[in-house]
């Protein structure tokens, strides 16, 4: 898939090191199929139809270059920020929450916090409803952060002196032998003098609690919480995001942990899952989707913020429409027919390297994309959409 040999394993098979410009065709790639999967859905028409703009119409699509990194994107199309479901804005908006989280744990050292990274479980099953499960995990979250049994109170109840100043979590989801994996990572930020251990301990008997009064199976005791220091904290910062999946070439490297949702579709993309054939990757797909809709990925804790000095909080939505750099040129002006045609051959990516590399052959790969081919096929219900057009030797995915 256009990779560097030298960053093939070729003894496992494995990617070290993907160069951007592979991760990026795989994330295109990977939002071909979830375009299938999800057709009529709003990730199915990011980066696919032009944006509207009030007053003016539709926008153009133009392929520019940022001066800063040297990046290439697309600006005038319609971007769904969806983190759950849109490889392609998932990534956008996971780079810039990291910067964030990185950005908090140094403000936080720089105030004399300790920074505590903190995992919750639940034990799970195969035939377990994991939008049921969800409601159940957001009903047991409520109760650790309210009332005479929440985290704080009950660390102030062993330690008086001590303070819990807030938290930054994850909601994340795999999939294994025993069904969805839901589950939480958290970055507890407290007073210096707070141990692990002591976060282990109001921590492990709250989610006990919560998760008995929510519905939900007691946790294990040597599972269902685990605590790691700062040093976690930060690796885990400097990472989030970052699906193997997305980056890697095989999803092998994953299987004792289960498989992320990235790890589905590429499961769907290169059917070379035993245990995941397309068809079961396809439908868990589907179920994730509808499971995880309208929830959210990451959350701060009120005032935590603000404490850090931090600026406001931006929604995915506007993190993903944010310009890719504030200093670009404009290297192109694609038509809406050279569009439709550089999808059907799948050249999305393909084109934002050209760009990048070699941007005096822009012309000639546009142009060698819009050569249709002798005969003319039936349109697909996505070039319906957009305004029909030939059927190129590559046949559309969206």
């Amino acid at each position: 898939r256009g990779l560097q040999a030298d960053a093939v394993d070729f003894d496992t098979g494995e990617i070290t090191t993907p160069t951007p410009q592979a991760a990026r065709a795989t994330r295109w790639a990977l939002k071909s199929v979830v375009n299938r999967l999800l057709p009529g859905s709003r990730t199915s028409k990011c980066m696919v139809l032009r944006a509207p703009i009030p007053g003016y119409g539709l926008a153009d699509i133009d392929l520019c270059k940022g001066h800063t990194h040297g990046k290439a994107f697309y600006q005038g199309l319609m971007a769904c920020g969806g983190v759950w479901t849109c490889p392609v804005c998932a990534a956008k908006v996971s780079e810039r929450r990291r910067q964030e989280l990185k950005e908090a744990i140094r403000a936080a050292d720089a105030l004399k916090m300790n920074v505590h990274f903190v995992t919750l479980t639940v034990p799970h099953g195969v035939s377990d409803d994991i939008k049921v499960m969800n409601d159940c995990l957001s009903q047991a979250l409520k109760r650790l952060s309210n009332g005479k049994y929440s985290v704080k109170n009950q660390l102030r109840a062993i330690a008086p002196e001590s303070e819990i100043h807030g938290y930054i979590r994850a909601f994340e989801v795999t999939h294994g032998h025993n069904g969805f994996h839901p589950h939480y990572h958290i970055l507890v930020f407290t007073d210096r003098g707070v141990t692990a251990s002591a976060v282990g301990y109001v921590y492990r008997n709250a989610w006990i609690r919560a998760c008995q009064l929510s519905g939900l199976p007691q946790p294990s005791l040597e599972h269902g919480v685990t605590v790691q220091d700062g040093l976690f904290a930060a690796q885990y910062a400097s990472k989030w995001g970052l699906e193997d999946e997305m980056t890697k070439a095989n999803a092998k490297t994953t299987k004792r942990k289960g498989l992320s949702p990235w790890g589905l579709l590429r499961a769907v993309l290169d059917e070379d899952e035993p245990d995941y054939p397309p068809q079961r990757a396809s439908a868990l797909f589907q179920v994730y989707a509808a499971a995880f809709a309208g929830r959210r990925q990451l959350y701060w804790s009120n005032g935590l913020r603000k404490l850090l000095s931090m600026a406001p909080e931006r929604s995915d939505e506007e993190l993903v429409k944010a310009p890719e750099d504030e200093r670009a040129s404009l290297l192109a002006t694609l038509t809406p027919e050279q569009w439709k045609a550089i999808r059907r051959r799948r050249q999305e990516a393909h084109l934002l390297t050209v760009a990048e590399s070699a941007p005096s052959l822009l012309t000639t790969v546009i142009d060698a994309a819009c050569q249709p081919t002798r005969r003319r096929s039936e349109r697909s219900s996505e070039d319906d959409d957009a305004g029909g057009g030939w059927r190129f030797t590559n046949s559309p995915i969206g």
